[in-house]
């Protein structure tokens, strides 16, 4: 292969004047092909009046273009030999040997070129770097709550003391304009914490002490746990909580901690009157406190809780986990506490980064001392005809910020009357994410006047939008590398062992083959944030809430994570194939089986029924003897309501049941056969549809209702 050598037209020397620079291959006589070629693109981008430009290809060639351009953009070099220039091009490299892959696929680095292309998309590639690195929060240490306390812009000092014995520690004080948080270390070893309040509101003071105590089991060490092992991921969330808040007020004139603060009180004197109606109700009578609030959590204006739950904030808790099954002293209260879970919305500021939002407001009374409304009965009567009591919200005043120069400029705008409103918003936060069709995350977002996001942006205006995720792919992810069609039925099949307790209180364990089918998918979104402006609006959307919480319940109960993988249903046990080939063999064979079926009729007297259940038994039993397995099919659509079909074998007999869950959480029986078969064999005190529809309100488990009506109804 030849030695490459330089051209004889450096790039300096582009653009200039051909006549000075001697005979070129361009002005000789048949040098220059009528199509363009790889040994011309050079010589014409050289004399070109421009100079060299790039071109589309040079960004992003094809293997096609690269072989036919390989010599595009070699202004550097020349080659003698024609099959070296060949050869360079059809390897896709470039000119001054950039080293472009455009022929080789390497994945993660398709779009290496194109994130280059402007300073937007380096800075949008730039802050994904930066968000992968602030995941990681460090370990519990003096440099790591150093480095934590930066990066949150909390002013940081560092005292040395030294104890009578001459052991010394250190604390670490972290600062901000209204809060301050002492943290004592010993070696680098948390030994305590104290988060201090220095604004003037009571209503905030009285809860630091609930939120330092979080924060100190987010430090101290646990039991076994090493120091080396010890982040700071717990403590950086809910610290980060704090920080947010700090950096959000604007002293004096808005403390984001009060503006909560105030919203917490108003929510609690309604949860109060919530219990004290509750109390008046038949059916409550003798129940438990704890009863009474999860009955007001579940069914009325939900529970307001601050600092709870290892969580530093304002929520609003709205549904719970077995709520009809109160725990019966403290050992079961601590645990219930921690493990059974909880929906609940948490309650925040944010800045205003759009147009239309309305700014936070500092007050105790949204809602009056009353709580409801007591004057012009008739015109209450006419606007609310179920009776209901209506509720007094009130309409606090915004809060006013004298201008100052020094006040900043991105945290107010200036009216006409020369004062200034909080660019500060209030913001609810949902834990976990609710999942909601379509229609009704349109509904969600009305009550607070807003509208959804796209469920399916793309920043990629040239191509076609992906299609919005659907709800069982939402609920029910997908996993890699495999492939589902949206417009086609799905089917998810899961395993899960069933403790079951008979009428004399035997218990068995019973394997459940659950098999969901998604007929029609329906395009949704997953709801994880959204701005507010009066707690009136969340007190809306509850029910809804509440809805789609039990909904999920009853799928994570018998196809979460908790179950294992089935396999696709086994085909019922077919008879053994004939080795009849002629007529004469199918009529001795018809022949027969009709002799069999008189013999059974006219002496066994059922035995082939007795027969047949026995091999179903066989088919269906379990390895260990705990009693036979059992299909559990339920399909599920959910629009314009949740629906859920259940059908399972008992006996001789199958269970078809529908149902629909209405707003709150309520399970309405649309249609089912299980009352006419109780009817039918008189087994004990007649149950209706609200029965069965409690009985799954109450145990919340589409496997363990199956087994309750198999055992109790059936």
């Amino acid at each position: 292969m030849a030695t490459p050598t330089p051209m004889r037209h450096a790039p300096s020397q582009q653009g200039r004047t051909p006549s000075h620079q001697g005979p070129t291959p361009s002005q000789m006589a048949g040098a220059t092909p009528p199509i363009s070629t790889p040994f011309s693109n050079a010589a014409q981008a050289a004399f070109s009046p421009r100079g060299q430009r790039s071109s589309p290809q040079q960004v992003k060639k094809s293997p096609a273009t690269s072989t036919l351009m390989g010599q595009s953009g070699m202004g550097a070099l020349n080659f003698d030999s024609p099959s070296t220039a060949a050869a360079m091009g059809a390897l896709g490299i470039g000119g001054g040997f950039d080293m472009g892959l455009d022929n080789v696929g390497v994945g993660g680095l398709d779009t290496i070129g194109v994130a280059f292309a402007t300073e937007d998309d380096k800075l949008k590639r730039l802050e994904n770097i930066l968000g992968l690195l602030n995941k990681k929060k460090g370990f519990v240490s003096e440099a790591g709550l150093e480095r934590l306390a930066q990066r949150l812009g909390l002013e940081l000092l560092s005292e040395e003391h030294t104890a009578l014995d001459g052991r010394k520690t250190k604390t670490l004080a972290i600062a901000g304009s209204a809060i301050a948080v002492d943290i004592v270390l010993d070696n680098n070893i948390v030994q305590n914490v104290s988060l201090t309040y220095h604004g003037l509101a009571p209503s905030v003071s009285k809860h630091m002490e609930a939120a330092s105590q979080i924060l100190l089991t987010d430090l101290k060490l646990g039991p076994n746990q090493s120091p080396l092992t010890k982040t700071l991921d717990k403590f950086a969330s809910n610290f980060g909580q704090i920080a947010n808040l700090d950096k959000l007020s604007v002293i004096p004139g808005l403390d984001c901690y009060e503006a909560l603060a105030g919203i917490f009180t108003s929510l609690e004197r309604l949860h109060q009157w919530d219990i004290t109606n509750l109390r008046r109700e038949p059916e409550m009578e003798g129940k438990s406190d704890q009863y009474l609030s999860l009955a007001a959590l579940c069914t009325r204006h939900g529970y307001p809780v601050m600092h709870a739950r290892n969580k530093v904030g304002l929520a609003l808790q709205y549904w719970r986990e077995l709520r009809f099954v109160p725990p019966s002293d403290d050992k079961l209260s601590s645990f219930s506490e921690s493990e059974e879970k909880v929906w609940s919305l948490l309650l925040a500021c944010a800045p205003i980064e759009a147009l239309g939002l309305s700014p936070v407001r500092v007050s105790e009374d949204w809602i009056s001392k009353r709580v409801v409304k007591q004057d012009n009965p008739q015109q209450d009567q006419a606007l609310n005809p179920t009776n209901l009591p209506i509720l007094d919200w009130r309409e606090p005043d915004n809060v006013s910020l004298p201008s100052s120069d020094e006040k900043s400029a991105g945290m107010e705008v200036l009216q006409l009357g020369l004062s200034a409103v909080p660019q500060v918003t209030f913001t609810v936060t949902f834990d976990p994410p609710v999942i909601l069709p379509q229609n009704d995350c349109i509904r969600l977002y009305s009550y607070v006047n807003a509208t959804p996001p796209n469920p399916s942006p793309s920043s990629d205006f040239g191509q076609r939008p992906p299609s919005p995720p659907t709800f069982d792919d939402l609920f029910f992810p997908i996993s890699a590398g495999s492939k589902q069609d949206p417009s086609e039925s799905r089917t998810i099949t899961r395993l899960r062992d069933v403790r079951v307790f008979d009428r004399q209180g035997k218990s068995s364990v019973r394997s459940h083959h659950n098999t969901l089918f998604v007929y029609k998918p329906i395009y949704s979104q997953e709801v994880t944030e959204m701005f507010f402006s009066h707690p009136r609006q969340l007190i809306d959307m509850l029910p809804l809430l509440r809805q789609f919480a039990f909904l999920s319940t009853l799928l994570n109960n018998s196809f979460g994570p908790k179950t294992k993988e089935g396999l696709s249903k086994p085909s019922r046990a077919s008879p053994a194939p004939t080795a009849t080939k002629t007529v004469k063999d199918e009529l001795a064979a018809f022949m027969a089986s009709s002799d069999d079926e008189e013999q059974e009729q006219g002496g066994g007297g059922g035995q082939r029924v007795k027969r047949e259940a026995g091999q179903g038994t066989k088919r269906n039993s379990g390895e260990e003897g705990t009693g036979s397995n059992m299909d559990v099919d339920v399909i599920l659509w959910v629009h314009p309501s949740p629906y859920l079909q259940v059908v399972f074998p008992v006996k001789d007999s199958t269970i078809d049941i529908t149902l629909r869950i209405l707003e709150g959480g309520v399970v309405e029986i649309v249609n089912e056969n299980v009352v006419e078969q109780q009817e039918a064999k008189g087994k004990g005190r007649p149950l209706g549809r609200q029965d069965l529809g409690k009985a799954l309100e109450r145990l919340e488990d589409l496997c363990k209702w199956a087994e309750w009506i198999r055992t109790r109804v059936c």
